[in-house]
């Protein structure tokens, strides 16, 4: 094994920042990279079911790290994150309080941790509203972010960058070699603490652009396609 690659899936695999289609020459190369030794982890906000299932039948090996870092599989499944029973209370309120505009999402059920909510209206308002009404519950240990697809509550001090290091710890242990992440979202900065080059592609947020060791000259999966080839080539 050569290095390993953690990479973000919704916006930085599939054709851009609003599609659930995965582009299949990104597929195709992360591929390439697995069978060449380099080691491609799934890491989403996205449930553990379908994050791993994705990464079986790529051809991925199914390493993933899911919940935004709450739950972890490398020979089993792992939950690296406190306050989950938190959590699920923040998201039973938030359903209950917050009346047509937040929407409860089918992955809920096969989530062990984080909670994935759905809105309508503005973005911006709705992720205010939840965090307020969190704050006037007295609800501190709970996190709220947007990956663009969803609003997502998460425990505190939980994060991709605290799930990738318990991955390297189950996984690698104590060896030293390259360790790249890939992204396109603000739930993508904490991945910085964890890797040896963090790289952002060109559509991403300006949050992650400005912590990112390198931008790609292009968006979503063609930025994706673009690392994966100087991987190949040994060029990053």
């Amino acid at each position: 094994m050569e290095a390993i690659l953690f990479s973000d899936v919704d916006g930085t695999l599939t054709l851009n920042r609003t599609s659930s289609l995965l582009d299949l020459e990104a597929v195709a190369l992360a591929r390439k990279l697995y069978n060449k030794g380099i080691t491609v982890v799934l890491v989403s906000g996205n449930s553990l079911p379908v994050l791993r299932g994705l990464s079986i039948y790529l051809g991925l090996g199914g390493y993933s790290i899911a919940e935004n870092g709450a739950v972890i599989y490398t020979d089993g499944i792992e939950v690296v994150c406190r306050y989950c029973d938190e959590v699920n209370k923040a998201k039973e309120l938030v359903l209950k309080e917050g009346g047509n505009k937040i929407i409860d999402t089918w992955q809920n059920p096969f989530r062990i941790c984080d909670k994935a909510l759905k809105w309508k209206g503005d973005e911006e308002e709705a992720i205010n509203y939840v965090k307020e009404l969190l704050r006037r519950k007295g609800i501190k240990d709970v996190e709220v972010v947007s990956s663009g697809y969803a609003i997502h509550l998460y425990p505190s001090n939980c994060n991709k960058g605290s799930g990738i290091k318990a991955f390297l710890k189950d996984y690698v242990g104590k060896k030293d070699f390259p360790v790249y992440c890939i992204g396109d979202a603000d739930n993508d900065v904490s991945m910085r603490e964890a890797c040896t080059k963090l790289i952002a592609v060109s559509n991403a947020d300006a949050s992650l652009k400005s912590v990112a060791d390198y931008v790609t000259k292009s968006p979503s999966s063609k930025g994706f396609i673009e690392i994966a080839e100087k991987l190949l080539k040994n060029q990053l």
